[in-house]
């Protein structure tokens, strides 16, 4: 190998290591940001809890807390959310790093006021950059992981295909099976995980449909035929990868 050849190696090298420090830093940000958020939240500090908001989020918020009652409210709302614990399941990135989402595995503790028992609960958190800060946009609560409705099974007939009645579907991938004569993927839809059934991979191929497309952890809209009995499991026709703004 020539040495030009050599500094090219090492130069490629040194973009994809700094590349992942930059990630390392920035995920250790929405971290430690969803870490204040929450010590303000404990401590009743609203201010510092808008703070760290974007700043079209702290603008909304304020038009709704102006009373009293309606600041105890937000509170009392946002203190039932702080987590005895928390595990960051994934973190996905905007294509132009302005924009990050934490999906997150909390553990909350009971809330008797509320009549919530201890649960946990799978939570997106949407992370905006401004100036040079991530900042928290929303907080989606997903659903309760031990909760999750599924289909009675994942057996595929394509005769089961409700043809009168087209339709869309979009969520999160959980997993993807290429299976001899179809694709089977399974889809996140809030509490629901939905069998989504596709042409066989070698159909796809031939197609041009990119198959890291179906990689999990990725939003992905589905248009197709709902199952004629089962509302869990859809026969899709076409699709498109849904990428973070």
């Amino acid at each position: 190998m020539s040495r030009q050849s050599v500094s090219i190696v090492i130069g490629l090298l040194a973009s994809v290591v700094i590349a992942v420090v930059a990630y390392a830093q920035d995920a250790a940000e929405l971290t430690r940001t969803f870490d204040a958020y929450n010590a303000a939240a404990k401590a009743g500090n609203v201010e510092k809890m808008l703070s760290l908001f974007t700043a079209k989020q702290r603008k909304d918020i304020r038009k709704e807390i102006a009373k009293k009652e309606e600041r105890d409210y937000f509170l009392l709302i946002w203190q039932a959310q702080i987590p005895e614990s928390y595990e960051v399941q994934h973190v996905t990135w905007a294509k132009n790093r302005q924009g990050a989402t934490l999906y997150l595995l909390v553990q909350l503790p009971a809330m008797p006021v509320l009549e919530r028992p201890r649960m946990r609960m799978e939570e997106a958190i949407f992370f905006k950059k401004e100036n040079s800060k991530w900042k928290i946009d929303s907080i989606l609560p997903i659903g309760d992981p031990d909760n999750i409705k599924r289909p009675k099974d994942l057996t595929y007939d394509p005769d089961d295909a409700n043809l009168e009645s087209r339709g869309a579907i979009s969520g999160r991938i959980i997993k993807t099976e290429f299976k001899p004569d179809y694709t089977l993927v399974i889809l996140r839809v809030m509490d629901e995980e939905c069998a989504i059934f596709l042409p066989a991979k070698e159909v796809l191929e031939k197609a041009g449909v990119p198959l890291d497309e179906f990689s999990p952890w990725n939003i992905h809209e589905f248009q197709g035929y709902p199952h004629k009995s089962d509302k869990l499991k859809f026969f899709a026709t076409e699709g498109r990868l849904i990428e973070e703004d």
